[in-house]
């Protein structure tokens, strides 16, 4: 993405608020000094004025606080140094609205209280009561006006931002256990071949090898007590469902998935580099399935589109990148979906590195690698 001067502003709204006050804080004073807003209080508004100016910077931390300031200097100003300061009232503004739709409940009836009746005790000694009332009663209204509406939309944004994370976190906990399971099917099976093998072996020896013997005994029971508790740690992760008794999937299956993808809609270009060699089962694995994924969400995502597939083989590497050509609802996907938590858990259980958006000629890229020790 292009970075712009305010790219960070839009990204930081306690930048954005700090550069907000700093500039009302200037626009009141040039004001104060410059017009005739200020009247013939102009030290007054120069001095009590950035009280309100400048605690918009600090209003998303402290809405409470900042509100009640602003309501107690605009009823002593507006009481005995009456002005109509433009950059004042917008200051004014945005500090009550922090108060009105940031605070708990207690807290906004409580300045909102203090709102009112600071504006009531100043009403004896204004220049106009009639008016100062009226812009009360219309102040207090809209403040509950905006709390009844905002302040219940921003309550439901929370806890829609709540429930992402719970599911972002109960994704991550499945996806771990997908992957616990997965290993340890591959794992078990190689184990038990070197079970079986060894005691094949123990029982064709001769009679005068009794070394061999008990060394591959040895073996032998060390490989069944390894697949008992291997069995008995990983058996808490089952689920209910029936896993499927077949060998885990390999990088030598990327052709018959490719095929797979292919008859459903998508059109891919698998491609090699490097020289092909038997890697440890559990990255076989893990790169079988960040392809897959990542072949799942292309063809979900990126409609009428094309994949690319390219699988490298460094000397202590194993490198991994699909791409797709096009597709404008894969920013769902960029932005963290379930199809990247996967990836993620797979590609850190090796220390490795995954990087996945958009590509600057169109389309979406997903880049793996994965170390060798």
């Amino acid at each position: 993405m292009v970075q712009t001067p305010l790219t960070p502003l839009r990204r930081s709204p306690a930048r954005l608020d700090l550069a907000l006050a700093v500039a009302l804080t200037l626009g009141l004073e040039l004001e104060t000094w410059l017009t005739a807003n200020a009247a013939d209080h102009r030290v007054a508004v120069a001095v009590a004025g950035p009280l309100t100016t400048l605690s918009v910077a600090v209003r998303r931390r402290y809405p409470f606080a900042t509100g009640l300031l602003a309501a107690l200097t605009a009823t002593v100003l507006q009481t005995w140094w009456p002005t109509a300061v433009l950059t004042y009232a917008v200051a004014w503004m945005c500090v009550l609205y922090a108060l009105t739709v940031w605070t708990p409940r207690r807290r906004f009836a409580t300045g909102l209280a203090v709102f009112v009746g600071g504006g009531l005790g100043g009403l004896p000694w204004a220049d106009e009561p009639a008016a100062g009332f009226f812009f009360l009663l219309v102040a207090t209204t809209v403040m509950l006006l905006v709390r009844a509406v905002l302040g219940d939309r921003d309550r439901r944004l929370r806890l829609a931002e709540r429930e992402r994370e719970i599911a972002a976190r109960e994704a991550v906990v499945e996806e771990r256990a997908r992957i616990a399971r997965e290993l340890h099917d591959a794992i078990a099976h190689n184990v038990s071949m070197m079970v079986v093998q060894a005691g094949a072996e123990r029982r064709v020896l001769a009679s005068d090898a009794d070394s061999t013997r008990d060394v591959l005994e040895t073996i032998e029971q060390i490989g069944r007590g390894a697949l008992t508790e291997m069995r008995r740690l990983v058996g808490m992760l089952r689920s209910d469902a029936v896993d499927p008794l077949e060998p885990q999937p390999g990088l030598d299956d990327l052709s018959k998935l490719v095929s797979q993808i292919a008859d459903a809609g998508l059109a891919v270009d698998l491609h090699v580099e490097g020289e092909r060699r038997r890697l440890p089962v559990g990255i076989e694995l893990s790169a079988y399935r960040i392809v897959q994924e990542a072949l799942t969400n292309t063809l979900k995502h990126a409609g009428d589109s094309r994949a690319r597939v390219l699988i490298r083989y460094g000397r202590d590497s194993l490198e991994l990148e699909i791409t797709d050509e096009g597709g404008a609802a894969r920013q769902a996907i960029a932005n963290g979906g379930h199809g990247l938590v996967g990836m993620r858990e797979r590609v850190a259980l090796y220390g490795g590195s995954l990087e996945a958006g958009r590509r600057p000629t169109g389309g979406f890229s997903v880049r793996v690698l994965l170390p060798i020790a």
